[in-house]
């Protein structure tokens, strides 16, 4: 497998769930078809104007992708939610944590401080739905730090090909092209472009292979910026591929980090 983005400890109102190793799991397509299809003959799932109901789950995952930020405590409405230590950057979930469907206020603070670096104002989370959290700096050499809630949407992957999406969450990297055993796959994507640009979240179906490489090029040359290879690609699982790290008066930093979808 390739590397991936360390998970962290929730404690407080967030929960982790059990993750689904490599012999059981069969992508989270499957469990996702399932999920909906069972909503259908149970009474109090609907929900109301601004009343979410408590008796199903959403389903959170957070990414710190801010290099040149300190580690992150994170708030849900005031409380906070993460164990001791926080989230270092270029780090976070390694699977989907499950909270109560309702509206939360998520605020990013520096681990062991009150000092607020960024801020999603408070929002629906809603019932069997999935969202991804980033923390992460647009500029080089860091600037300030923002924070976007991202949908994940499941409802059109493919149970055949493996699925993926590809995040420049580099800031010193400013134009990058994608490359996917050896194939140009993306072209030009500029740090938190997916922002900015939602369709860079959605999935793309690609065949992948049990010991597939992943190469970054600084765009239109063939500077390499970071190779990652002997990746578990398989039919049916969802990956987000990240660039991140810095590159500056020390050194190349960056590395791809994986992260397959799991709860």
């Amino acid at each position: 497998m390739g590397e991936t983005a360390p998970g962290y400890h929730a404690g407080g109102q967030i929960k982790k769930i059990e993750i689904m190793t490599k012999r059981n799991r069969k992508g989270i397509f499957y469990v996702i078809a399932a999920l909906a299809l069972g909503t259908a003959g149970l009474s109090g799932c609907a929900k109301t104007g601004s009343s979410f109901t408590t008796s199903k789950l959403t389903y959170l995952s957070v990414l710190h992708m801010a290099p040149y930020a300190p580690a992150t405590d994170i708030y849900l409405n005031g409380a906070l939610s993460t164990s001791t230590g926080g989230i270092a950057p270029n780090s976070g979930s390694n699977q989907y944590s499950h909270l109560q469907p309702q509206n939360y206020d998520v605020q990013f603070k520096k681990t062991g401080s009150d000092s607020l670096m960024a801020e999603i104002p408070s929002s629906p989370y809603d019932t069997l739905n999935f969202y991804t959290l980033i923390l992460y700096n647009s500029t080089p050499g860091g600037g300030a730090v923002k924070a976007v809630k991202i949908n994940d949407d499941f409802s059109s992957i493919s149970a055949v090909n493996a699925n993926y999406r590809f995040f420049n969450m580099s800031p010193d990297a400013p134009s990058v092209d994608f490359y996917l055993n050896g194939a140009l796959a993306q072209t030009s994507r500029t740090p938190a472009d997916n922002v900015y640009v939602t369709a860079y979240n959605t999935f793309q179906p690609v065949a992948g292979g049990p010991s597939s490489s992943l190469m970054i090029k600084a765009a239109g040359t063939d500077s390499v910026l970071a190779t990652l290879n002997n990746v578990d690609i398989e039919p049916g699982s969802v990956y987000t591929f990240f660039l991140s790290g810095t590159r500056n008066s020390s050194g190349n930093n960056m590395k791809i980090l994986t992260l397959t979808a799991a709860y």
